[in-house]
């Protein structure tokens, strides 16, 4: 008997384990572009947990309505429904998207045109029309924009950070140092944004692969290049018009592309006059805008690719109504190479090199204006900037590995020249150096890693830095305040961070970041210039501290079959905080109440947050939420940090009727009041106001899309807090109400 129970118990655990493994079902994991196995990637199917072995198989049972979940270090995370997931089982293979490191920190990436993934942002059709990149950026919750122009020069400010606290970049590089002294020609305004296909924002202190990080990285990216086995010809052609200052918006590419190149032109060109506010008064808002550009990439051999691009930026007779003088000329050179090699066989996967350089020639003066009549006022300066990267991609299956050396080279020429026409003085010149031909030299190495850790996402990120600047051609006045002009910086910045998917639908992270960033050439060496929000001359100081920003970022997300939920809120301590105040000892040089001397403040502090609410509301309806605040102090004189926009909220209601060749939209938007200013710096409260706007897009044929919106429809009179005065009783108001009107065509 018991050798008969002994049978019965071993075919009963064999028809146990029989079912078992009928039950389960053996899946391969694979790269979507190669369609290659993936190893060790995690996956987690209710209480069934494990790794795809070598070959990139995962066995799984089915489990009620439980989500399967797949990470990999190198890969997009991915969870699939319980009917995916049968769907999946039946074809016996399921594809990961490759996944870029720039997803493990707290990034936000913007769709300008083309095709959208599934991680970004779509913004208005058209912006790559646009001619100045600060006006794209405002749409990204957390941005605002100081302006001194109704149409030109806006400069961003994110979070309160802004200036050189901001990194902005095309391709990771290419960059611009302004010539003016009041920053009409800001890096953003030398961003052609036609050739954008999306903008990356890297938030806070948290990479530093591109450069020194303190407030964010804006990275500009270009569309990668296609080649084809048989030569053809793309191209596209987009016009733009506002009836509210009557502007006038082109731009264009034609290209052709082969088995190993593709070449293409680009070409822009906007011009404007005086807009009208929504209390009919008149803002100066004449501009003339234009670019032109070639690109070219080769395939060297099949694992080396060369890009080069040349672009020329020129602007003409733009009005800054609350400055002292107006643009007159901007001409602008821009040049990048890169040299990319896929390491095949070799140590590493990728080895990228790049070199870049920018020549701004501005030219300010009050030759437009009425007080020319006694005195011819104008500025011309120069700047240089060269610079390059060279990075190595190291990744396994577990990790990614980043790491390279960069260097720049600053440099900026310039006089104010002052013609005497009227007055006992009649007939003199006088020449007042600027920029005292001021010169920074930073060299750098850096380090990213990001591994993966069973659920958990682990990330690195550090660099170092040798900052060296110089003046060679101080003024007599400037050196009798300063023993030295030249100062030796050594700065160390360093984040780490973690992030998991706690479940189907929950996703968090949280990071800690210290990015340290040596004072500009403005900050160092302006000699004596009304730069600022009141008119007080601007001295630079030579010994001036590097600032670092030590910050805090945790983010939380919820994502479901149609609706998307992301917070991110940050709270900063920044030392050595740079800003400016009053030295009565120092006496002004051309009649401005006094003098403002750039110092350094023990601690600054910010606080703040990010939140986007996404909802696939019907069918062919959707909605979107956002909602951004930052909080500043001061903590050396208890006073609010200047130059911080309000509380902003958004919503967008967008629609898409007959298999989307009709979407209508509309955008709401209220700014609060803003009563929390510094007026230590002259800055003044700004009343809380709301927006409309109405539009449709329509694609007529096949590549061709009409856009007719209607702007502030409502004709709000209102003033964004960053924008300045042109007198004390006249605010650089933003535009009434206006129609526009866009065309896009592509091939």
């Amino acid at each position: 008997m018991k050798i008969i129970s002994g049978k019965l118990s071993l075919l009963i655990l064999l028809a146990h384990l029989a079912i078992v493994s009928f039950a389960q079902q053996t899946i391969q994991l694979k790269e979507k572009n190669t369609l290659r196995p993936i190893a060790f990637a995690n996956y987690q199917l209710g209480k069934q947990k494990g790794q795809s072995d070598k070959d990139g198989f995962i066995r799984l049972a089915p489990e009620g309505d439980n989500y399967l979940f797949l990470t990999h270090i190198s890969f997009e995370e991915l969870a699939l429904t319980p009917a995916e997931l049968r769907e999946a089982m039946g074809r016996g293979w399921i594809l990961l998207e490759p996944a870029s490191a720039l997803y493990l920190n707290p990034v936000t990436v913007y769709a300008l045109k083309g095709k959208e993934n599934k991680e970004s942002v779509k913004l208005e059709h058209g912006d790559w029309v646009q001619h100045d990149a600060g006006q794209v950026l405002q749409q990204i919750p957390g941005f605002a924009a100081i302006k001194k122009s109704g149409a030109f020069g806006f400069d961003p400010v994110f979070r309160g950070f802004k200036l050189d606290q901001l990194a902005l970049l095309t391709n990771g590089v290419m960059t611009s140092t302004a010539a003016c002294p009041n920053r009409m020609d800001p890096p953003s305004s030398q961003v052609l944004v036609s050739q954008a296909d999306q903008v990356e924002i890297l938030k806070g202190p948290h990479s530093f692969r591109y450069g020194p990080a303190m407030g964010a990285i804006i990275n500009f990216k270009t569309a990668a290049p296609e080649f084809r086995e048989k030569p053809e010809l793309f191209g596209r052609f987009n016009t733009g018009y506002e009836s509210n200052g009557d502007i006038y918006r082109a731009e264009g590419q034609l290209g052709v592309r082969g088995k190993k190149f593709q070449l293409s032109g680009v070409g822009s060109y906007s011009k404007g006059h005086n807009y009208s506010d929504g209390n009919d008064s008149i803002i100066p808002a004449r501009f003339s805008r234009g670019a032109v550009g070639i690109n070219a990439d080769v395939l060297v051999k099949a694992d080396q690719q060369l890009s080069l691009s040349v672009t020329r930026n020129f602007a003409r007779k733009t009005d800054f109504p609350v400055l002292m003088m107006d643009l007159l000329s901007d001409d602008t050179w821009m040049l990048n190479g890169q040299y990319k090699i896929s390491g095949k066989h070799r140590w590493y996967n990728t080895w990228t090199t790049q070199v870049y350089g920018s020549f701004v020639d501005h030219r300010m003066g009050n030759e437009l204006r009425p007080s020319a009549a006694s005195m011819l006022s104008s500025v011309d300066a120069n700047t240089k900037t060269w610079g390059g990267r060279t990075e190595f991609a190291v990744l396994t299956t577990r990790s990614q590995l980043y790491f390279g050396a960069d260097m720049k080279l600053e440099t900026a020429t310039g006089d104010r020249i002052r013609k005497m026409i009227t007055g006992p003085m009649a007939g003199k010149t006088f020449v007042d150096t600027v920029w005292q031909n001021g010169e920074i030299r930073r060299g750098g190495l850096f380090g990213e890693w990001y591994h993966q850790l069973n659920l958990y996402r682990l990330s690195v990120s550090g660099r170092l830095d040798l900052v060296q600047g110089s003046a060679g051609n101080p003024s007599s006045k400037f050196t009798a305040q300063y023993s030295s002009t030249d100062q030796t910086d050594i700065n160390g910045s360093f984040s780490a961070g973690i992030s998991r998917q706690w479940n189907n639908h929950w996703q968090a992270g949280f990071w800690l970041g210290r990015g340290v960033r040596s004072a500009n050439l403005t900050e160092r060496y302006i000699n004596s210039l009304q730069i600022g929000m009141d008119p007080y001359e601007m001295l630079g100081n030579p010994d001036l501290k590097p600032e670092a920003n030590n910050q805090a970022d945790l983010m939380i997300g919820y994502k479901s079959g149609n609706t998307s939920v992301q917070l991110n809120a940050f709270a900063s301590l920044v030392k050595d905080y740079i800003s400016s105040s009053i030295n009565p000892d120092i006496k002004p040089r051309f009649g401005a109440p006094g003098v403002r001397q750039y110092i350094n403040i023990d601690e600054a502090r910010l606080a703040g947050f990010e939140f986007s609410w996404q909802q696939q509301w019907l069918p062919v309806l959707q909605h979107q939420l956002t909602a951004a605040y930052t909080w500043g102090e001061n903590k050396t004189t208890g006073k609010p940090l200047p130059e911080i926009a309000p509380m902003d909220l958004r919503y967008r209601l967008e629609g898409k009727l007959f298999r989307d060749k009709i979407m209508p939209y509309g955008q709401l938007r209220h700014s609060l009041k803003q009563d929390r200013i510094a007026d230590d710096f002259g800055e003044k409260k700004t009343a809380s106001f709301t927006t409309l706007d109405l539009g449709a897009r329509a694609v007529v044929v096949k590549n061709l899309q009409l856009t007719v919106a209607v702007n502030n429809i409502t004709d709000v009179a209102y003033r964004e807090h960053l924008s300045r005065y042109i007198r004390p009783t006249l605010p650089l108001n933003a535009p009434g109400r206006s129609l526009v009107l866009m065309a896009s065509y592509s091939f």
